[in-house]
Order: structure tokens, then C-alpha cells, then sequence
């Protein structure tokens, strides 16, 4: 078993979240994928990998077709050769289980697919041998992809594979701890959740070497592991966030707070979206925002509004200029106002609330994206989404972090004060 294998980590590619590189066959040719613990699905984008020029793939009867918060693909499941390659080892596991995007793709900027590091349970995929096999397809595998293109939102595609067996791919990160590689627990160390930005015609590289787009990820990582590397890597006691169920990284979102004024208390989750939702928060590593509960929402903004009645309106301004122009608003219009830091209170193992602090430079991140202007990452909840926060980058910022599956009663997210940008992270 590796003890712990440090891999880095980077805004520069995804813009909106951190990548880690992976290489995919025997050739290891190499990949930056998007950490994302809001899925399970390691999704591979057909640049980065062909199929037919791998000897160690192995095509299947399976099809996947996946939604998130926005975005939605379709392709085939096949099993390669995955390599990590960390700073000081590397890991291969044999025959992993991946989808290679055919359809309908999500903007991924300039990343090479997406690492989905959550449970088996949002990792769905069907079983189409028989359908294959009665329209003629000999074998019935579903590489080389058999399928026409499908309609614009992929809805009749959907409509098809409900129709066939359900199946589960082992998402790649489970592959890695029950086959004894890593302990079952990874750790993951982030400075912003928007690219920083201070020259408009950096390209990847420029980016990547700038401190405040680096981070490190440490495959089977604890705390104790080794305690001269923890303290390299972050400073101050470490608290506790408990898991409350195995789909998501899901989390009990008790409250928050803007300022010093008056607890928010969060609603809890509607028991219609129990099913498919199973708290009322989750812990999201792929969003780049907070997306609040839709009263939880109006009630920070309300709160905001008691701080200071000007800073609605920039709230507002801002998302109107996104929603026109994809762009942020100036930094000295954020800058001449003082921001509130906003509290968020969750449920820790002991039946206590652990206490998260994201302040303005993290939900108004300046040198968002491009040089000079600022993003608000404070968003309502999505359209057709249960009632249910999505707390993403903006609260894991300058944190150093453990998602613990293997602690007791269902795991445990460890969350501590990141060192400084120039901390050595090399074991």
C-alpha cells in the first residue's frame, strides 16, 4: 500500500476548479481532470484519450449518461490503466472504469475531463447488450459508440437507457482503496476558488506557476500520516464535519451567519428529494460557488443589506453583467465597500456545530478570471434542484482539508487552516 501519494494540483486549466494530472493506457498519456467530490464518474473528453489506440482497454455493453447542476453528456463505459504520478511515487491500478464523452459535452475549458471522487451511488450507468444485440450490433458493445447523435439536450437518450438495466461502475477513487493502493481518504489543500488572474494574455503554464493557483491533493491522506509534512501544510486544530450519507459528500448545514448579526437557521431538506439528495448540504469541490437554499439565499442577502444597503446592488450588478457578458466588475468597486465574512455552521460528529468562515476575498474573489475584476460566487439555488446548498470553493479556500470515508459512523470531513502559498508540500 502507498502510505500517502502527493499529486498537484492547479486552477490554471479548469479556471473554475482545481485539475490534477492523470495519464489513461499504456502510453500514460497524460490528462488534467477536474477534482470534483459534487459526482463519482471519471470522464475522460475523446482528445485525451482513443480507445483504439490502447492495448490495455477493454470495451463493455455499458452507456452512461450524466447530469449535473449544469452540463450533460453521454458516452461509453471502458476499463484501461489509470497512472498517478505524485512527487515522490506513483500508483497504476489495472483495469479502472471510465466513460469517454461522446455526446453533448460541458464546458471544461481548457481541462481534459473530470475526476469524480463521491460514491458508487451517483455513478449510474445501463446495461444496453440487448438492445444492441437486437438491432444487429455484433458484438453488442458500446465501443466504437453505436449511437446516432441524439437530440440537443439528450433527453430521448436518457429516455432509452432508463429502459435497460441499471449498472454501477466503481468510481475510480473507491477502485483505488478497495483494491488496497491507498487508505480510503484523501486530502485536498485549495487557495481560491477563481482562477487568479493579473495578466490577460497568460497561458497555461503562466497561470499554473502562479502560488495562488496551486494546490495539492494527497491520495490516502491523514492527518497522523506524517506529522513534519502536516505541518507544512497547515496550521492550527483541525475540526469536524460528519458525513451524513454516502451519495454526495453530504453535510448538515445548520446555519449561517453574516457578521456578527443574527443565525440563519438553513431549512431542512424536503423529504420528497431524500432519495436524491440526502441532506440539505453537500461539500462540492467541482462548483465554483455558493449555492445557497432559495430562502437561505434571500436571508444572507437581507443580511447583507443590514451591514451595509449598498451591497445588494453590487451583488446584483454583477450578476447582471455575468448573465450579459460572462465578466466580472471592477475590483475598486468591490474594494470601496467593506464585506461582512459569512459563517456557516455544521453539524460535527459529536452532535456540536463546527463553525466555516468564508470572507470576501473568497465569495468576491478578485482577479477572477481576468485581470482586474471581481466575481460574487453568492448564488440562489439552481433551477429544478431540491432544496439543498451546494457549498463549494468559495468555503474550502485557504483550508486544508481530509475527506476521512473510513472514520467512524460514515465518515468525516477534517478541516484545518491552510499554510501560506509558499508552503513546500513535497513529503
Amino acid at each position: 500500500m502507498t502510505r500517502a501519494l502527493h499529486l498537484p494540483i492547479t486552477l490554471a486549466y479548469a479556471k473554475g476548479a482545481y485539475t490534477v494530472r492523470l495519464a489513461i493506457g499504456r502510453d500514460r498519456r497524460p490528462g488534467n481532470f477536474v477534482l470534483d467530490t459534487g459526482s463519482s464518474t471519471l470522464v475522460v473528453l475523446p482528445h485525451a484519450y482513443d480507445p483504439d489506440q490502447d492495448p490495455s482497454h477493454t470495451p463493455t455493453s455499458w452507456a452512461q449518461e450524466v447530469r449535473y447542476g449544469q452540463g450533460v453528456w453521454a458516452g461509453p463505459v471502458l476499463s484501461a490503466e489509470v497512472h498517478f504520478d505524485g512527487l515522490h511515487g506513483s500508483v497504476r491500478l489495472e483495469d479502472a472504469q471510465f466513460s469517454r464523452v461522446q455526446a453533448q459535452a460541458q464546458d471544461m475549458r481548457e481541462a481534459d475531463g473530470l475526476f469524480g471522487l463521491a460514491y458508487s451511488g451517483l455513478n449510474t450507468a445501463h446495461d444496453v447488450r440487448d438492445y444492441l444485440a437486437a438491432r444487429g450490433v455484433d458484438p453488442p458493445l458500446t465501443w466504437p459508440w453505436p449511437f446516432d447523435r441524439e437530440d440537443e439536450n439528450l433527453g430521448d437518450f436518457a429516455t432509452l437507457l432508463k429502459e435497460q438495466p441499471r449498472v454501477t461502475p466503481l468510481p475510480l477513487f473507491s477502485a483505488l482503496a478497495y483494491a488496497g493502493r491507498i487508505d480510503n481518504r484523501f486530502a485536498l489543500l485549495m487557495r481560491r476558488a477563481l482562477v487568479h488572474v493579473e495578466d490577460d494574455n497568460a497561458d497555461a503554464d503562466l497561470l499554473a506557476s502562479d502560488p495562488l493557483n496551486q494546490g495539492v491533493m494527497i491520495l490516502g491522506s491523514s492527518e497522523r500520516h506524517d506529522e513534519d509534512h502536516a505541518q507544512r501544510l497547515h496550521e492550527g486544530d483541525f475540526r469536524e464535519i460528519q458525513l451524513v450519507d454516502h451519495l454526495y459528500y453530504n453535510a448538515d448545514l445548520v446555519a449561517v451567519q453574516v457578521g456578527d448579526g443574527p443565525r440563519i437557521e438553513a431549512p431542512a431538506l424536503d423529504q420528497k428529494y431524500e432519495h436524491r439528495a440526502a441532506s440539505n448540504a453537500i461539500l462540492d469541490t467541482g462548483c465554483s460557488f455558493l449555492i445557497l437554499e432559495a430562502t437561505l439565499y434571500r436571508a444572507v442577502i437581507d443580511g447583507l443589506a443590514r451591514y451595509d444597503a449598498r451591497l445588494p446592488a453590487l451583488v446584483e450588478r454583477f450578476q447582471q453583467t455575468f448573465a450579459q457578458q460572462q465578466q466580472g466588475i471592477a475590483n475598486a468597486e468591490v474594494d470601496a465597500v467593506a464585506w461582512p465574512a459569512l459563517h456557516f455552521y455544521l453539524r460535527a460528529p459529536d452532535g456540536s456545530e463546527t463553525r466555516l468562515t468564508c470572507t470576501d476575498e473568497h465569495y468576491w474573489p478578485r482577479n477572477a478570471m481576468r485581470a482586474g475584476q471581481a466575481y460574487c460566487l453568492l448564488a440562489s439555488q439552481l433551477k429544478n434542484w431540491p432544496n439543498q446548498s451546494i457549498l463549494g470553493l468559495p468555503l474550502l479556500a485557504e483550508k486544508y482539508c481530509i475527506f476521512d470515508r473510513s472514520a467512524d459512523n460514515g465518515g468525516c470531513v477534517r478541516v484545518a487552516k491552510a499554510r501560506g502559498a509558499d508552503a513546500k508540500w513535497a513529503s
